[in-house]
Parts: C-alpha cells; sequence; structure tokens
C-alpha cells in the first residue's frame, strides 16, 4: 500500500510542470511569439509541447516580424489563429546568446 502511495504521488509531481504550464491566459494578457519560453506558449489553448516547440524553432530561424507570421508553424491554422489572436503579440526578438570569450593570457614584456 505504502508503495502505491509513493508511485502516486511520484506521479503527481513529474505531472506538475505541464500541469502549471496549462494555467489559463488571463482576460487581456498576451504571449510574445518571440520571447515566450515553450511552456509560456503552451498556456495558449491547443498548444502542447510539440507545436510550442516548433514555434521557438520557428522563430530560432527567423522571428516572427507580425502575428500571421505564426500560420507559418505545421500544425497552426487560421482558424485557431483567428481565435487566439487577441493573446499574441510580437515584440523585438530576443537577443541571441552570446558565447563566452575564453580568458586570454596576458604576456608580459
Amino acid at each position: 500500500m505504502r508503495v502505491r502511495h509513493l508511485l502516486a504521488v511520484a506521479a503527481l509531481l513529474a505531472a506538475f510542470p505541464a500541469l502549471a504550464a496549462k494555467k489559463p491566459l488571463a482576460s487581456g494578457e498576451r504571449v510574445d511569439l518571440n520571447r515566450a519560453s515553450v511552456v509560456e506558449l503552451m498556456r495558449l489553448p491547443g498548444v502542447g509541447r510539440k507545436k510550442a516547440e516548433a514555434i521557438a524553432a520557428r522563430r530560432g530561424r527567423t522571428p516572427f516580424h507580425r502575428v500571421d507570421d505564426v500560420l507559418a508553424v505545421k500544425g497552426i491554422s487560421s482558424g485557431w489563429l483567428e481565435k487566439q489572436r487577441a493573446h499574441l503579440s510580437v515584440g523585438p526578438a530576443a537577443p541571441a546568446p552570446v558565447a563566452a570569450k575564453p580568458p586570454q593570457a596576458r604576456v608580459h614584456p
């Protein structure tokens, strides 16, 4: 019996991030297609991990310039876009991560 309880708790804890990701958007809340994390994108109705990752991959190649650009992502339909348009925005693209430069050795004359 104790093992069942432990398994149930473990399953609940494993599912918690997915449950938190599906927190519904508040009225007037917007998701920036260029800056939102995969988890934030998953809060949009009809967007699971696979679609959220596809949106993030698309913007990694070419940032979105307007909300309609999301239609280039496989699985996003014009009907879905029209229903969710009020929750979507497109801001400036997130800056690309800068690779750290290794420290240079000092040369003493």
